[in-house]
């Protein structure tokens, strides 16, 4: 069986001017996604390994869900910037459904390949183990990261909320602002782009799981 292990590397971690705050913040992010672990596709839990590093394993249809979850963290960790790497496989090891340890296989090698490489390209997402697409994919994500790094937090809040189906006005209620500035910023931002690419790289995922659990 396949699956798809995420490991999140927070960036220049030792600089941090509170690290022991960031750390925190990174704990309460982790249990509030756990939370919603069925609706998101997450089989073992959002767990700090090391005091800059973190990961998760979903399951093979979860896709649409890791991407609701990277965006989640970029907007409540802002402006702390976080490495995300995505690894296709199998797991060899039994599943661990009460934290994301102890665990192997092809899967989180090709996560922790993503975040070696990440940490030589400077950019924020790497996605290893597709069938097809892994070039354009790879290309589209980088794009994707350059592009965010000019963002500010309300962009990412509003990301993250789109990505939960919320409305306009619950948004803009939430962030204190007005509609107008919620549509100014998916606006400027393309993020009904950035929602698509999202979508269509999880199809790709999601038909290389298939694929994958077929042999």
């Amino acid at each position: 069986m396949s699956y798809i292990a995420l490991i999140g590397d927070i960036v220049a971690s030792k600089s941090l001017s509170d690290r022991a705050a960031v750390q925190r913040r990174l704990t309460r992010c982790c249990a509030a996604l756990n939370s919603r672990a069925d609706a998101l596709g997450i089989i073992s839990p959002f767990t700090v390994t090391l005091g800059d590093e973190f990961q998760a394993l979903f399951a093979g249809d979860g896709a649409d869900g890791i991407w609701s979850c990277i965006a989640e963290i970029e907007a409540e960790m802002y402006p702390v910037q976080i490495r995300f790497a995505l690894g296709l496989g199998d797991i060899a090891t039994d599943i661990n459904r009460e934290a994301a340890l102890a665990m192997d296989g092809p899967a989180f090698h090709r996560a922790r390949a993503g975040i070696e490489t990440m940490k030589k390209d400077k950019v924020r997402y790497r996605l290893l183990g597709l069938h097809r697409g892994e070039g354009l994919v790879r290309h589209s994500l980088d794009m994707l990261s350059h592009n965010r790094d000019k963002w500010q937090q309300n962009r990412h809040r509003i990301l993250s909320a789109l990505l939960q189906q919320q409305s306009i006005n619950d948004i803009a209620t939430k962030l204190g602002v007005s509609e107008q500035a919620v549509y100014r910023n998916i606006r400027d931002g393309d993020l009904e782009s950035v929602i698509g690419l999202m979508h269509e790289i999880g199809v790709l995922m999601t038909e290389s799981l298939e694929q994958a659990n077929e042999h």
